[in-house]
């Protein structure tokens, strides 16, 4: 039988503004509750959520954590700086079919894996069985690539991030299949996600 595992966000809350992406992070949270069979009331969240960063002085990182049956935990932590991310590549592709690369989950043994092969490392770029990259265990991937900038497609295997959604609504960035070599011919690369937006991706050897 499989352990139970909880879904979670992680929110970025500034003062002024209240919480970036709101509505995106509650939709993804919705759309993985319906896939794995989890209780979830999200006027209920919203209102959780709400009352939560009212108490808040300062740009935090909310972390909500849902339970199957529809527990909710909420805390809040330090954001850290948009400086540029360092990241190793996998030593080994991820499954692309793996339903667990698409949702945000406590199930975390793909990137723990992953991080551990790469001790050095902070942050580890990943890439699938095809040798195409998907993104990193904290984030997602954008690649300058003939003046355009484009972020590995879905199909990859990846977490279909806020920051990412937001974007590609936007017109900001594209999807396309993006090989490894890819890299070698990207003129920027740059580490997003909803808390720190656009930091510099550096592939450090491996």
């Amino acid at each position: 039988m499989a352990e139970p595992f909880e879904l979670y966000e992680g929110i970025l809350w500034e003062p002024g503004s209240g919480y970036f992406l709101l509505d995106r992070h509650l939709a993804r949270l919705g759309a993985s509750a319906r896939h794995f069979g989890f209780e979830v009331d999200l006027p209920y969240v919203r209102a959780e959520l709400l009352e939560f960063g009212a108490e808040l002085a300062g740009p935090r990182k909310v972390r909500l954590e849902l339970s199957p049956d529809g527990g909710l935990f909420l805390e809040d932590a330090d954001v850290k700086p948009s400086a540029p991310v360092r990241v190793a590549r996998a030593a080994e592709p991820v499954d692309s079919r793996d339903e667990y690369l698409r949702h945000k989950t406590s199930r975390r043994g793909v990137y723990e894996k992953a991080l551990a092969a790469r001790p050095r490392a902070r942050d580890v770029l990943l890439w699938n069985e095809r040798g195409e990259l998907t993104d990193t265990c904290a984030g997602n991937v954008v690649l300058e690539l003939d003046g355009r900038r484009k972020t590995p497609h879905a199909d990859a295997g990846l977490l279909p991030g806020t920051f990412r959604a937001e974007l590609l609504a936007r017109g900001e960035i594209e999807e396309a299949v993006l090989p490894v070599a890819s890299l070698e011919r990207a003129t920027r690369a740059w580490f997003i996600n909803s808390v720190r937006r656009w930091c510099d991706l550096v592939v450090e050897p491996s």
